[in-house]
Parts: C-alpha cells; sequence; structure tokens
C-alpha cells in the first residue's frame, strides 16, 4: 500500500490567484506556436520546471475516435516538442477504456507511436505496468489501484479535450484520471451513475500535475460529446486542473446545446468534490492572447 504523492504547489498563480492561459488558434496558424504561447502566458515552463526532469505526459486515448474523443495527435506533438525543447524527458503513458480496448490496438488504430518513434518518446502501455495499491483519503474511494509509471513520476503533464459527458457530465482535465485506474476500478465508478462524477474527481488525490493543456480548437456540446462539432477555437492551460476544467465549462456552456450543464459549476460533481478535497480554485485570473486576425507583414509594393 502507498500514500498519496506530496501536494502539487502550482508554479503558475497571480496572487494568490491561479492563472489559465487561452490563446485562440484559427484555421492556419502555427500549433506548436500556439501551445508555447500559452505557456509563455502562463510564465514559461521556468516556474514548474528544470531542464533534464522526467516528466509523464499523460493524453487521452481512451478510444480510437478523433478529437474531442481522443487526443489530437497535432496537439501531441505540439506538447511534446515543446517539453523536449525545454530539455525535458518525455514518457507518455495511458490506457484505455474497457469497451474500445485493449491499450495496444487503440494507440495502433489512431496511430500513436510512429508519432512517438518520430521523437524519440517511449510509451508506457498502464495495462501492462505494475499496479499499486494507493490508499487516498477519499469519501468515495479508500484504496485506487494505480500504475507505479505515473504513481512515480517526477512530474506530469496533462494534455486534455474538452467536452460534455453522459455520466461524469463533462470531460477535461479532471476526468484523465480515469485512464490510469484498472479495469476492476472502472468497474466501481460506474457502479452508480450518480455518484460517478464526484468519485471522478476524487481520483486526483493521488497526485496533481504540474501542468494542464486543454485542446478547444474543436468539439461538441451533445450530452454524449458525439455530434456536429463546435469551434471555440483555442488552445488553454493551467497549473490548476479545476480552473481550466471550470473555464473549458463556461467555454462549453457558450454554445447553446442539449447537456447536463446547465446547473452552477459549483454544483458539479467532479468540480464540487476537488474544491471540497482543496485540488483547486474556481477563483483564477485569465490571461488571454489576441487572435491573429491579419496578416503581420506589410506590403513592400
Amino acid at each position: 500500500m502507498v500514500k498519496p504523492r506530496e501536494r502539487t504547489i502550482n508554479a503558475y498563480m497571480e496572487g494568490e490567484r491561479p492563472v489559465v492561459a487561452k490563446v485562440p488558434h484559427l484555421n492556419g496558424d502555427y500549433l506548436p506556436a500556439t501551445v508555447k504561447s500559452a505557456a509563455e502566458l502562463l510564465g514559461g515552463l521556468d516556474k514548474a520546471f528544470s531542464p533534464g526532469d522526467k516528466v509523464l505526459l499523460k493524453p487521452n486515448f481512451n478510444c480510437r475516435y478523433a478529437m474531442p474523443l481522443s487526443t489530437n495527435l497535432d496537439f501531441l506533438s505540439a506538447v511534446i516538442e515543446l517539453l523536449l525543447d525545454y530539455g525535458l524527458k518525455v514518457t507518455v503513458g495511458e490506457s484505455s477504456g474497457k469497451a474500445d480496448g485493449p491499450t495496444a490496438e487503440v494507440v495502433r488504430d489512431l496511430g500513436v507511436l510512429p508519432i512517438l518513434k518520430r521523437y524519440g518518446v517511449p510509451f508506457i502501455d498502464f495495462e501492462q505496468d505494475e499496479w499499486l495499491e494507493l490508499e487516498v483519503p477519499g469519501d468515495y474511494w479508500k484504496v485506487i489501484h494505480v500504475p507505479r509509471s505515473i504513481y512515480e513520476a517526477d512530474k506530469r503533464v496533462y494534455s486534455a479535450n474538452m467536452r460534455c459527458h453522459n455520466s461524469a457530465r463533462f470531460s477535461a482535465s479532471l476526468k484523465l484520471s480515469v485512464g490510469w485506474i484498472s479495469s476492476e476500478d472502472r468497474g466501481y465508478l460506474h457502479e452508480d451513475r450518480l455518484l460517478t462524477e464526484s468519485k471522478v474527481g476524487e481520483l486526483n488525490l493521488g497526485w496533481q500535475p504540474n501542468l494542464v493543456f486543454i485542446d478547444g480548437r474543436r468539439t461538441t456540446n451533445t450530452q454524449s460529446g458525439r455530434g456536429s462539432y463546435i469551434y471555440p477555437n483555442m488552445v488553454m492551460a493551467s497549473g490548476d486542473m479545476v480552473a481550466v476544467d471550470t473555464e473549458a465549462i463556461r467555454v462549453l456552456q457558450s454554445f447553446p446545446g442539449e447537456n447536463l450543464l446547465n446547473i452552477p459549476i459549483e454544483e458539479m460533481g467532479q468540480i464540487k468534490t476537488a474544491l471540497r478535497h482543496g485540488l483547486g480554485s474556481t477563483g483564477y485570473t485569465v490571461r488571454q492572447a489576441e487572435a491573429h486576425t491579419e496578416t503581420q507583414q506589410k506590403s513592400r509594393f
């Protein structure tokens, strides 16, 4: 039995408020530059990392379908490039859902491994990892079974999407936690649908990320997370899961749709539970970059 890791101190603060960076990304913009701008808007990687740090990068490959159901590979590449250029030693780890797994087949069908090979980044299939019993002080969880690799990681970076969800109400950075629990724990997670979103919040008691990126360029706003696309056209970053997820919800709420987002954010199970356990804040500062809406080079003729 292992204990929770020491709480991660959010390096991206403005006074006592966490910072959320929002960078518009319009069609034709260079994605690595957008991701880099989001990190710089927070204050830069220097605040949370040092060159040589070993980082576990956690994307979302729960299934073999395109964003917002899975992490977009161009976005994954952009985050990897940012981390490698700073001198971090990156490993990607993930496990897929039972309905679409095994993980090896999901990452094969999505074309993940050739991308990682290009950058020399190893992949850890959590299904094949050593499972640890993690003791947590939750109301719904007392023990969670987690992979040794992400539990022991020096630093963690999350690459999340944002969308609505049938049982968890929404899916962003907090819900990435479902990708590192055992199949038995996933069964318990969905045992009572009314408690699923609250249980998701408590999965983050074992550790917290040093940095979160959310790909909000394209998503959906239907309850199932499927259907017609909407285009928020932005990338977000923060050191606070609750803050960045709250901002993601507010963006989703700005697009009318039939979903479960029509209650106060503080009453949503994931957010309410995370707040109760001190995992983040809904009071934050947004730093927003300007969109590139015109050519920057003046005519020479």
